[in-house]
């Protein structure tokens, strides 16, 4: 094989390598943060998971029988886990309806304990 040629062989497998790698999961670092936040693709577009859990906060505190309760929002590449304590087991179920109906949310990992009256 001709020297001249390796060097072009060896950039064009670069090439795809790079290609094949941009539509893995990439790292962002959150400007007022600092902190990488994981992007990733949903149906929708690209959501990325601060986002949805910050959506799915506001669609819980839109719901009148969920305003007065404090949760905990986790998300993982759409995968949401709601920790936090509620009044009944009707709330709790509500949450989690209200949770996989937001855009982004893949899952839902319901924490969310029921108070002991």
């Amino acid at each position: 094989m001709n020297t001249s040629v390796k060097p072009v062989i060896a950039l064009g497998l670069i090439c795809v390598l790079a290609a094949g790698l941009a539509g893995c999961e990439k790292n962002v670092i959150n400007e007022k943060t600092g902190v990488p936040t994981t992007d990733t693709v949903v149906n929708e577009g690209l959501a990325d998971d601060t986002n949805v859990s910050s959506a799915v906060m506001a669609a819980l505190q839109r719901e009148e029988q969920l305003k007065p309760f404090n949760f905990h929002i986790e998300t993982r590449k759409g995968d949401v886990t709601l920790v936090g304590e509620v009044n009944t087991p009707e709330q709790r179920m509500l949450a989690e309806q209200i949770t996989l109906a937001t855009a982004g949310a893949h899952t839902v990992q319901n924490k969310i304990s029921v108070k002991n009256n």
